[in-house]
C-alpha cells in the first residue's frame, strides 16, 4: 500500500468533520491548537496563500484528522505534553526537527513525535497530512501492558516512520481498514454516531498501537522484543476461560494480558507455544462457531435474523463476519440458516 491511498480517506472527511477552512493566521492557530496543542505559526509570504483547512473525528483516547496549508509555514508545538502524534503526509513534504533528529518528511517517511521531544516543522506549501493522535496516559498504558510491569520511564520512539517497510505497511493498512469503518458507520445525515466512533477506535486504536510498539525503534524496544520464557499454560487457560464467558463483549489483547496475570507479549507467546493460534483468532473462531451453533439450531429465518446472531456473538462487522464464517466452514451464514431450514 502507498500513502497516497490515504487520499482515499476523503470519504470520511465530509462538510460534517470539518473544523475550519481559512486564510486567516490567528484562526488557523487557533483552531487547530483546539485539536492538538498551542502552538506559534508562521507563514512564509503572504498570508492570504495559507488557504489551510482542516477536518478531524475525535472521541476518547484516539483521533484521525487531515490537514492542509496552502503555503509554506513555520509550526512550534515545543512538546506535545499529553499525546502522542503519527503525521502520515498524502501529498508535498514536510521537514521535521524532533528530538535531536531532522529529517524530511514525504508520502514514503511519516512523523511519529513522542510528548517529551522537542518539535519544530516546516510545512510546505500543498502538504496534506493524515493526523492520527493518541492518548499519552492510553500509549504508556497499552505499553506497560505488554512489558508487564510501569514504564518507570518515558517512552519515546524514533520520529522518522519509514512507510516502506513490513511492520509500517502492517500499520497504513490498519489505519485504512479504521477509516474505511468509519467512514461505513455513517448515518443517513452522514455523522457518525459518537458510540459507533467507540467501538469502531476501541477496536482499532490498540492494534494500531501495537504495530508501531513492535515495529518502530522506541526507548524500551530492546526489552519488548527480547524472547519471552516458557509460559504456564494457567494462564492461556484463564484467557480462555475468560474469552469462553465474554465472547459477546469487546475484549482486547490488552484485558486478557491483565485477567491471566502475566504482560501480552508473555500472552501471545503462551497461545503461539500452546494453542498455534493467537489470543484474538482464538477469540473470533469461537464467536464463528457460536454464530454457526445458532444457525443451525434454526435460529436464522432471514438477513435480519443472520445479523442478529453475528451481532450478539460478538461481531460488529457484517461484511466481515460474512467472509470469515465463509472461509472457516465453506458455506455463507444464510446456506447454513437455509440448510437447516429444508
Amino acid at each position: 500500500m502507498e500513502p497516497k491511498d490515504f487520499e482515499l480517506g476523503k470519504a470520511l472527511f465530509t462538510p460534517e468533520t470539518l473544523l475550519f477552512s481559512s486564510s486567516d493566521p490567528r484562526q488557523v492557530t487557533r483552531d487547530v491548537a483546539r485539536v492538538f496543542k498551542p502552538h506559534s505559526l508562521r507563514v512564509r509570504g503572504s498570508d492570504s496563500g495559507l488557504r489551510a483547512q482542516m477536518s478531524t473525528i475525535r472521541r476518547g483516547n484516539f483521533s484521525v484528522s487531515r490537514l492542509e496549508y496552502g503555503a509554506d509555514v513555520e509550526i512550534d508545538p515545543d512538546r506535545l505534553d499529553d499525546f502522542f502524534l503519527v503525521q502520515i503526509p498524502v501529498a508535498g513534504s514536510a521537514d521535521i526537527a524532533c528530538g535531536g533528529v531532522r529529517f524530511e518528511s514525504t508520502p514514503r517517511a511519516a512523523s511519529l513525535v513522542s510528548p517529551t521531544l522537542p518539535l519544530r516543522m516546516l510545512w510546505r506549501a500543498g502538504n496534506a497530512q493524515i493526523c492520527v493522535r493518541f492518548e499519552r496516559a492510553f500509549v504508556e498504558q497499552h505499553c506497560a501492558s505488554h512489558l508487564g510491569h510501569a514504564l518507570g520511564a518515558p517512552l519515546s520512539f524514533d520520529p522518522n516512520l519509514a512507510l516502506e517497510g513490513p511492520s509500517a505497511r502492517y500499520f497504513l493498512k490498519l489505519l485504512a481498514l479504521c477509516i474505511d469503518e468509519l467512514t461505513l458507520a455513517r448515518d443517513d445525515d452522514g455523522r457518525i454516531h459518537p458510540l459507533m466512533f467507540d467501538r469502531v477506535g476501541d477496536q482499532f486504536a490498540a492494534s494500531l498501537l501495537s504495530a508501531l510498539l513492535y515495529g518502530q525503534t522506541h526507548s524500551f524496544s530492546d526489552e519488548l522484543l527480547r524472547p519471552a520464557g516458557r509460559v504456564a499454560p494457567h494462564c492461556v487457560r484463564r484467557a480462555e476461560e475468560y474469552i469462553h464467558e465474554r465472547y459477546r463483549e469487546h475484549v482486547t489483547v490488552e484485558r486478557l494480558a491483565e485477567v491471566a496475570g502475566v504482560s501480552a507479549r508473555t500472552l501471545f507467546a503462551g497461545f503461539r507455544e500452546f494453542r498455534n493460534t493467537t489470543p484474538m483468532a482464538y477469540l473470533k473462531d469461537l464467536r464463528l462457531d457460536k454464530a454457526r451453533q445458532s444457525l443451525l439450531a434454526g435460529g436464522a429465518a432471514d438477513v435480519a435474523q443472520v445479523t442478529n446472531i453475528a451481532l450478539d456473538c460478538g461481531f460488529s462487522h457484517l461484511s466481515r463476519f460474512a467472509a470469515s464464517y465463509r472461509s472457516r466452514f465453506g458455506e455463507t451464514p444464510s446456506k447454513t440458516a437455509r440448510f437447516k431450514r429444508s
